[in-house]
């Protein structure tokens, strides 16, 4: 809070002298103007008067021949107009200057004369000579008073002398008695001259102390004007940091009604939800209208801060705007009045999705550990005790006192010991505490050792594609182990593709990096060799891709499966150093994801190590990203965001319709491949219809050649694999943006 101290009215500000004078001067000369044009009305107010006079007193004040009406109305009419209009003119048009003030103090006292004459010298009437002196005062200039006093002492000898009647009445008529009578009266002017006189410098001084007065009030009060000014700047200020620091916090900040619903929210918690505004997210995922507490489940929430005041990290579901769910963490405060009502709601919300998913990951690693440890322990002790079935089995075949019955019999408890050998050695390649025998070597040569195989293996209504890429490193691992991952992968295939289909195996050198290794604690960023396995056969729903790798899982009827192919493959990639993955849509089928970390023979180091990594270059164009899965989309949302683009994102194809018509600058379209509703074939299609110029780049966990088998897009066209790191992401964006002739296909 910004206090601001203001000086006392008592103290004014300091102003100078000459400021005083100009001001003093300035007041003192709008004071004449405002009196020049006061007399200029007053004298033809009088003039009327007069007029008046003549034909209403003058006949009942005068004897003889004065008393006809005649002679004084010509006198109030023709010597009072000339006493009048000029002094009133120039009150009017040259009001505040000198000449003026002295004519209008002559005219006024010649009219004080003229009221005299009419009123046939009574003396009563010489009070209007005092009163006119007393208005002329009101100049406050003493020269006037002097003109004015001159006036009256050259009328009173003038017409005391030659007409003495006219001043003080008929009742004078000795010589001389107009002489004292005009002493008299000189007198009494004097003195209202001499009182008038000290009156006026009282008041010019007073005028000057107002002037005074006037100046240090209004240096004050633009001194107060100044700081209330620049506290207004501080305030503006510090409203400007804390409305940066409120909207450009990384965590969602906002303010909300004791109601519950949102009053302001930050940019970080708009994007936490989904939302492109504060009204947008008032009015809710269904569009309509609901308050804060039916949306987001605070009931219990408002329950705890009318209890305590305050809520502190409390983890629960918000849904988003596109309905899918995000788990927050919230705290919150309740601010009250005076009267303990309460007023608001401040709060803090994280977004804990990514952390969720870690923990997730991380129970899920643990229980696949945990029963690896236990497999492993049953699979040692039980090979003991195969090891002794076995052992006696073999002796008593040997024996030729057997029956061709209990030889029969024998031979049937081999296999079963056999086949529980098996089991075992899959147990310990799921604990990975099988012995390994590594050595390098090159993943495409495996699987092509594993060719006629694995066509017997899938039979006829199965079509098999092998894809390498050139100079596929090589990598360190037991070459019978890796035979078995591919053999288990390939059955897993067959077995979804019940009525035929295409299976893809392909290897590639890859490069993940540390935006992939965030969602995989387990990786360690670097260069990979990838082995993918690939199908288009029924897929699998998210319960199952989640449990998929764990031992004695299976989705096949009772006696089809043992559900330790998976989990065997798990183990023994582990136990390799390497990270396996799954990538399934329901009804479009499966791709498995080995990655082993690749290895530089020798020979062949200069081949790993090629020129510099050129960091790609951004952008600012509007980017329409497509992706159901939310990880991956809020990360391909950071990575082209870091390059400068403008991102808006959609969860599926419908989406991405309506966010395409929200945004008329998309210059590109990055989309997922397989979605639900709408493919990204079909989304393509549907936007180049509206936009012929748009630039299409296709995403999937599938690899390249398998959606290209499975008609999922079309041929030649751009196509990046997941996992991609953001310099892949970045560089393809800019190759399409720029329209650089680029290899169509695969990247």
């Amino acid at each position: 809070m910004i206090k601001l101290t203001l000086p006392a009215l008592n103290r004014p500000a300091a102003v100078s002298e000459a400021a005083v004078d100009a001001r003093f001067a300035t007041e003192l000369d709008n004071l004449h103007q405002r009196t020049d044009r006061f007399f200029a009305r007053l004298l033809l107010v009088e003039w009327l008067a007069a007029i008046a006079m003549a034909f209403m007193v003058s006949p009942l004040t005068w004897t003889g021949r004065y008393a006809q009406p005649n002679f004084h109305v010509y006198a109030a009419v023709f010597f009072g107009g000339t006493i009048t209009l000029f002094p009133a003119w120039l009150g009017f048009r040259y009001s505040g200057s000198t000449l003026t003030r002295h004519v209008l103090a002559a005219a006024q006292m010649l009219m004080s004369a003229l009221f005299i004459h009419l009123t046939g010298g009574r003396i009563e009437t010489h009070f209007h000579v005092f009163g006119s002196l007393a208005f002329l005062a009101f100049y406050r200039d003493i020269r006037v008073l002097i003109t004015a006093t001159v006036i009256v002492y050259v009328d009173h000898l003038l017409r005391g002398a030659f007409w003495p009647a006219s001043v003080y009445g008929p009742a004078v008529t000795a010589n001389w008695e107009w002489f004292w009578r005009s002493m008299e009266h000189a007198g009494w002017v004097l003195f209202e001259v001499a009182f008038l006189t000290h009156s006026i410098r009282l008041g010019l001084r007073e005028m000057r102390q107002v002037a005074a007065r006037h100046l240090s009030l209004e240096a004050e009060n633009r001194r107060q004007e100044d700081v209330v000014q620049e506290s207004a700047r501080e305030l503006a200020g510090s409203e400007a940091r804390f409305q940066r620091l409120f909207h450009d916090s990384p965590i969602g900040l906002y303010r909300a009604s004791p109601e519950g619903d949102m009053v302001e929210v930050n940019r970080a918690l708009l994007q936490i939800l989904g939302y492109a505004s504060l009204e947008e997210m008032q009015a809710g995922p269904d569009g309509s209208d609901v308050p804060f507490d039916a949306k987001f489940g605070h009931r219990e929430f408002f329950a705890m801060l009318a209890t305590t005041g305050r809520v502190a990290h409390r983890d629960t579901i918000w849904p988003r705007r596109d309905g899918t769910k995000v788990h927050v963490r919230e705290t919150a405060r309740g601010f009250h009045d005076d009267s303990g009502t309460l007023a608001y709601i401040s709060g803090t919300v994280e977004d804990i999705t990514e952390q969720r998913q870690l923990e997730d990951r991380y129970l899920q690693s643990q229980k696949v550990q945990a029963i690896g440890q236990l497999a492993g322990g049953i699979a040692h002790d039980f090979n003991n005790v195969l090891t002794t079935i076995s052992g006696y089995s073999e002796m008593l075949e040997k024996s030729s006192a057997l029956e061709a019955v209990e030889r029969r019999h024998l031979g049937q408890i081999r296999k079963a010991a056999d086949r529980a050998a098996s089991l075992t050695h899959q147990l310990l390649a799921f604990s990975r505490k099988q012995t390994l025998q590594p050595r390098v070597i090159q993943l495409p040569a495996v699987v092509a050792d594993m060719d006629q195989m694995l066509h017997r293996l899938v039979g006829e209504h199965i079509k098999i594609r092998t894809i390498s890429t050139s100079g596929v490193s090589s990598v360190k691992a037991d070459p019978g182990q890796i035979q078995q991952v591919v053999l288990n992968l390939v059955v897993n295939a067959r077995d979804a593709m019940k009525n035929g289909g295409n299976l893809t195996i392909e290897c590639s050198n890859v490069r993940l990096d540390e935006s992939y290794a965030r969602l995989h604690p387990e990786i360690t960023p670097g260069r990979y060799v990838l082995l993918a396995v690939s199908d288009n056969g029924t897929g699998m729903t998210p319960d199952v891709k989640a449990r998929v790798f764990e031992p004695f899982f299976t989705t096949k009827p009772p006696g089809s499966g043992t559900g330790l192919g998976l989990a065997t493959c798990h183990g023994i990639v582990r136990q390799s150093g390497g990270h396996i993955t799954v990538y399934s849509e329901l009804g479009h089928g499966t791709t498995f994801k080995v990655y082993l970390p690749a290895i530089v023979e020798p020979g062949k180091a200069s081949q790993g190590s090629a020129a510099p990594f050129a960091m790609p270059r951004g952008g600012n164009e509007t980017i329409l990203l497509v992706e159901d899965d939310e990880p991956v989309r809020e990360m391909g949302e950071s990575q082209l965001a870091s390059f400068g683009y403008q991102v808006v994102s959609a969860v599926n194809g419908i989406d991405a319709l309506t966010r395409h018509a929200e945004n008329p600058n998309v210059r590109m379209l990055v989309t997922d491949v397989v979605m639900p509703d709408m493919g990204g074939r079909e989304l393509a299609r549907r936007l180049r219809a509206l936009r012929p110029t748009l630039k299409v780049l296709f995403t999937s966990g599938y690899t390249f050649d398998a959606i290209e088998h499975a008609d999922l897009i079309e041929a030649g066209t751009r196509f990046l694999q997941k996992p991609y790191t953001s310099s892949q992401l970045a560089l393809v964006v800019r190759e399409l943006l720029d329209e650089t002739p680029a290899v169509a296909g695969k990247v």
